[in-house]
This record gives C-alpha cells, structure tokens and sequence, in this order.
C-alpha cells in the first residue's frame, strides 16, 4: 500500500510538472486563427477575435473583443458583442494542437435579435454553413453543439418588424443554456437584474427541443418567476410605455408550456402597493388565469380568468387577435353582484370618471361581452347597479341611487328611469348613447326636479364630475327641467352642454359665491368718494330668484334679481354651458343710505344715475368665464340713462306734470333699466 501510495504522488508531480511544462512553452495565440476558424464553422458566421490567453484550471482560452457576425440578410450590424469571451476547451485534442470547444461564456454582451417581416430570426441560421465530417454526417448541419452557453451581465435587443413598436433593448441579463446540441433537449436557466431598491427577481426556468426550424415550433416547458418586482423598475427595463404612470410590487408563477407553435401560461400574480398615476390604489390586485396562445396566428385565448380587486373578484374570458392593428377582441366579463367601492377606487385612480377621494358604495351585477377593435369595442349585456352611494370628496350631502340598469347593445347604450336622492332631494333622470361607435354619436338625456333644494343640487354636482358650481353654496330651491337631444361632436361633457334645452326656476338664500367680490367690482366701477371696499373674494347674497331658460346650452335670463351688501343687482344676458362664456348685463341698485355712506359716485359717473329719492343706479357688462368673470362700466347704458335724465329735466321746464305715482314709476331706476330691454315693471 504505501508502494501505491508514492506511485500516486509521483504520478501527480509528473502531471503538475507537465502543465507547468505545457504552460509555459504552449502560445495559445497561435491558436487564436484555429478557434477563429472553428467558431466560424460551427456558427456559420463571420467571427473576429482580439487579444487571447490560457487558463489551467479549468482549461479554457481567453478572448478580448469578440465581434460575431450577423446574418448578411438581416444588415450589417454584429449578432454578438463582447468585451470578453471565455471558451472551455478539451484537452486531449489540444494535446494534438486539435481545438474542440466545450462551453462559451460570454462576459458582458451586447446581443441583436432581429425578427425579419416574414417572421423568421436572425438567429435562425446559427450554424447552417457548418461543414459537414465524417463524425458529423448523421447529424444535423443546421445546429451547433455546446455542453454550456453562459451570459453574464447581457443586453439584448429585440427587434421585431412584425409588432407597433419593432425594437426594445433589455439589459443586465444572466443566461445559462445546457446540453444544446442536435436533435437533443437542452435546458435553460434566464433571469434578469432590475433596475430599484431590495430583492427583485425574474427568472425563467425549463427545459426546451429539441431546437425546431421556427422557433415557435420548439417546445419548452418551464416555470416564471417574479419576486418583489417593482412595476416602476420593470418599466424600465422593458421600456413600455404601457406601463408609464404604475408602480407597484409584483410576485408570482407561472406554468409555461409550449408544443407545435401553441403556448399556454397558468398560473396567479398579485400587485401589492399599486399606484396609478401616482395615485394608491388601496387594495392588492390579484390574478388567477388560464391563458393559451397561437404564436403562428397571434390569437390570444382567454380561458379561465379571475381579476380580484380587494376582496371583488371579475371573471374574463374570450379571446384577443393581436395581428391586427388595433388587436382585436371577443371579450367576456361577469361579476356577480359585487361590491363596486373597489371598481371605483381603480376608476378614481385611473383619471376616469370619479375623483380621487370620493367613496362609492354599492352592488353590481354585470355581464357584457366586448368585441371588435380593442380600442374601440362594440358592447353587448346588461350592467344592474343598486344601493350606490357616494359621499366624500366635498360632497356635502351623500348621493344615493337605489337601482340604476343599463342595457347595452353594439349601437346603444339605454338607461332605465333611475332617481337620485340626496338630502330630500329627489331627481328623475333617464340618459340613452346611440351610435357610440361613430364619429358623432347621439344622446337622449332627461332630467327633472321639483323643488330640490341647493345644497342637495350641489352635492349631485359634485358627485357626477360638474365642476361649474364648485364656487357656489347656499340654501333655497331649484325647479329643473332639462333634456340634452341630438347629435354630438364627441362623446364629451361640453359637447353635452351644447345639446341642453329646458328651463330652470330658482329661489335661494343665504347664497356665497367664491371667487369674486362683486359688491368690491360694483364699487371699482363707481368710484366712490369714500374709497372702494376690500376685495373679500367672495359674495353673500341674501336672496336670488329668476328664471333661466336654456337653449342648445346657452342660458338666458332677464329677470335675474340678487339682493347683496351693496345693494339690489338685476341680471339680463347669456352665459354659455359649453365654454362657460358671460355676456351679462348687470345693473346695481343701491339705496339712499348706502350712497350717502359711500360718499356719492365720481369719475366718469359723477354726473349721472341717481335719482330724486337718493337712489344710485350703476351699470355693468360682465364677460370672461363662471370662474373667472370681468367687470367692465357698460357705457352704452351709461349713455341712455344720461340721456333719460336730461329729457325728465327738459319737461320739468316745460311744465309737464304727473301724479305722484307715475312720477314714482318713471324714476324707479330699475323700471328704467328694465324699459331699455323692453320690459315694464
């Protein structure tokens, strides 16, 4: 025994000193045109190689600026970039200066994948030009052969002439391919770093071919994992812009499988800490899905979906065409009557139709099917809504609908006759969109109150989205009766405003309106000898009637009467629904003691508007917009009201006489502002 043991351990010094011997005598640059040489063969592609060195252990060259050729049919530009290349070679066919190579690891490349418009890669033809020996007769001349393929730290760029957006470049990948070799299975192993804080992880694992002519045809089957994946970081990496305003956390697994150019991916996700927009989301989202699809096609097919919001799960399936552009859909949706709080949340979140804020209370039931074009689908079922409340967000009084259905078809979209109640309040409302595929659709909206009071008004304003009356609260009552008819430009609320007919009848008290001090305006326009008051940025009003009518969305009054600080203020004009665009005649009435306070008028007034029992009259033309009015003297008026005086002057020198009370009528300034837009009081 210990005969073998000292002929081992010569054994091993002979060996060692052979290395040594081998190391220091062998020049592997001299190699460097024979792995050249071989590379090219084995890829079929033209292969340039820098600088080389030996390693022993294990016994592998080392190259500096690997450049790879691409297929000359798909351009110009390399396949592989790399700083540095590592190639495991075995050693008995070195020993008689024969290179085969056993593995390749590529340190930090660059690689171009490329989808031509006839659907075929760039990738393709890797080693269809390899010549054919005697060892490789029975075998496949369309594949190369390695024990292992490894990237370290790559960036891949994807270009793909088939799709909208042809070219996105994922770096900072790891990849390992194992056993690649003809007519065999091989395994793989890609994950990729992403860019963010913590343990974020993507992985893809399983085992695939043997390799197919299209690559869709190879098949593979394997597990995707994602671990505390950060939405923002994953936008990056993919460069999507369907992702651009979402962040979240993401983890799950999913099954891929793929055979004869159908896959199939099962499996569950759940997005925690979502934010839309910058907006949280507030619930985790989660996913159960059963998905199929054609990859020679590109026919999605929707199996066995469940979306779950919180607590409020949605089922989907259908199928989705992504070929064409826009893809197009046969969707199905069902939810049974589930709470809607959630479904408002990512409504809210999203920028559409509720603010942030708001809580939505209630039940749906819905089945609709989706089908056409993805951006613009035609809608078919019924939506059923009940015990839907809203409060929040500003809304003074909460909003209450007991039962609201829709029915919808691929040209309609039909309510049923729905109340909305708040604080007493009750308002009848009936909407109808037909043709909402074309370019102008129609509208039929109906809506009707009797005596509704202000602040419950307000509070259905402010919950359905209407920003115009923001500015305004108060108490008192509203008569409405309005219907929007016609046909619409877009589907949008200033298009609605334009189809608005009806009339409205109002008496209200103890009104603030925000945003302006008009007693302060009246006061500009009147120069008072006291001085003008503070601009507070508000009105109180202490009482305000009139009737409004509405015609195609321009309001029109001329009897609108407030009672303010200052004094009695009478509208006559239009203010258009659609723009929010004045164009009002306002007159202030102000009492005796009120001017005698203010210390009489000046500037361009002082001659002007009072009458024999004290009274000042102060004319004004109000444009611009509800949120942003302007004061401007209404000379016109200004003019005529001189005018008038002088002629009441001229018949007193002339010795014409009235009794008491046509003296009274004919000085009562608001008679005479009144008689200039052809109406008496």
């Amino acid at each position: 025994m210990k005969k073998v043991i000292i002929g081992i351990g010569i054994l091993v010094v002979v060996v060692l000193a052979a290395a040594g011997i081998f190391l220091a005598t062998f020049d592997v640059n001299s190699y460097h045109s024979q792995i050249q040489t071989t590379l090219q063969q084995q890829l079929g592609r033209s292969v340039k190689l820098g600088n080389m060195s030996l390693g022993l252990f294990p016994l592998e060259f080392k190259v500096q600026n690997i450049v790879i050729a691409d297929d000359p049919k798909f351009g110009a530009a390399p396949f592989v970039q790399a700083k540095e290349l590592d190639v495991s070679v075995h050693l008995l066919p070195l020993l008689h200066k024969d290179v085969e190579v056993d593995s390749i690891i590529l340190q930090r490349p660059a690689v171009e994948l490329i989808k031509n418009k006839d659907g075929v890669w760039n990738f393709a033809s890797l080693g269809a030009n390899k010549p054919k020996t005697e060892s490789s007769a029975s075998a496949s001349s369309g594949q190369f052969s390695l024990s292992q393929l490894t990237i370290q730290d790559g960036q891949v760029a994807l270009t793909d002439y088939q799709a909208a957006s042809p070219r996105a470049v994922y770096d900072h990948i790891d990849f390992t391919l194992n056993d690649f070799a003809p007519n065999k299975p091989f395994s793989l192993d890609l994950s990729a770093r992403l860019p963010g804080a913590g343990s974020q992880e993507v992985r893809l694992q399983g085992k695939g071919g043997p390799i197919a002519t299209d690559p869709a045809s190879t098949p593979f089957q394997g597990n995707l994992t994602l671990k505390n994946v950060q939405i923002a970081g994953l936008q990056k990496f993919l460069n999507s812009p369907a992702l651009v305003g979402t962040d979240g956390i993401l983890s799950g697994e999913t099954k891929i499988s793929s055979t004869a150019g159908k896959a199939a991916a099962a499996g569950q996700m759940t997005l925690q800490n979502a934010k839309l927009h910058g907006t949280e989301l507030g619930y985790p989202v989660a996913a159960t899905y059963d998905v199929s699809d054609d990859l020679r096609n590109d026919i999605i097919t929707v199996n066995n979906t469940t979306i779950k919001l919180g607590n409020t799960p949605f089922n989907v399936s259908g199928t989705v065409n992504t070929k064409p552009n826009p893809a197009q859909i046969d969707l199905n949706l069902k939810a049974n009557n589930v709470s809607i709080a959630e479904l408002i949340q990512l409504a809210a979140a999203s920028g559409q139709a509720f603010a942030p804020g708001m809580k939505v209370a209630g039940n749906v039931t819905a089945n609709i099917n989706a089908k056409g074009a993805a951006d613009k689908p035609a809608l078919s079922g019924s939506v059923n809504g009940r015990n839907i409340q809203a409060s929040g967000n500003g809304i003074a009084l909460p909003v209450q609908v007991p039962a609201i259905d829709l029915a919808l078809t691929p040209t309609d979209v039909r309510s049923n006759n729905f109340n909305v109640l708040s604080g007493g309040t009750t308002v009848s409302a009936q909407f109808a969109l037909m043709q909402y595929l074309a370019k102008s659709p129609n509208v039929d909206f109906n809506m009707h109150a009797a005596n509704a009071q202000l602040p419950a008004i307000l509070s259905i304003a402010k919950a359905y989205g209407v920003t115009g009356l923001n500015n305004v609260s108060g108490q008192g009552a509203v008569n409405l009766d309005l219907r929007a008819a016609g046909q619409l430009a877009t589907a949008s609320s200033s298009e609605m405003a334009k189809a608005l007919n009806g009339t409205m009848k109002i008496a209200l008290n103890n009104v603030r309106y925000s945003g302006v001090d008009i007693d302060h305006e009246f006061a500009k326009i009147a120069d008072f000898k006291n001085g003008s008051q503070a601009d507070k940025g508000y009105t109180d009003i202490s009482k305000v009637t009139g009737d409004i009518l509405i015609k195609s969305g321009v309001a029109q009054t001329n009897n609108l009467q407030a009672l303010l600080n200052l004094g009695t203020i009478n509208c006559t004009g239009t203010a258009n629904l659609a723009d929010q665009g004045l164009n009002m005649h306002v007159t202030a009435v102000l009492s005796k003691q009120t001017a005698q306070s203010m210390g009489g008028i000046g500037g361009l007034m002082s001659t002007a508007l009072t009458d024999s029992s004290g009274q000042l009259v102060i004319p004004a033309i109000v444009t611009g917009t509800f949120q942003h009015p302007h004061y401007a003297p209404d000379l016109q008026q200004i003019a005529q009201m001189k005018l008038k005086g002088i002629g009441g002057m001229l018949g007193g020198l002339l010795g014409q006489k009235t009794g008491n009370a046509g003296t009274q009528q004919q000085n009562n300034p608001v008679n005479q502002l009144m008689g200039l837009f052809g109406k008496k009081k």
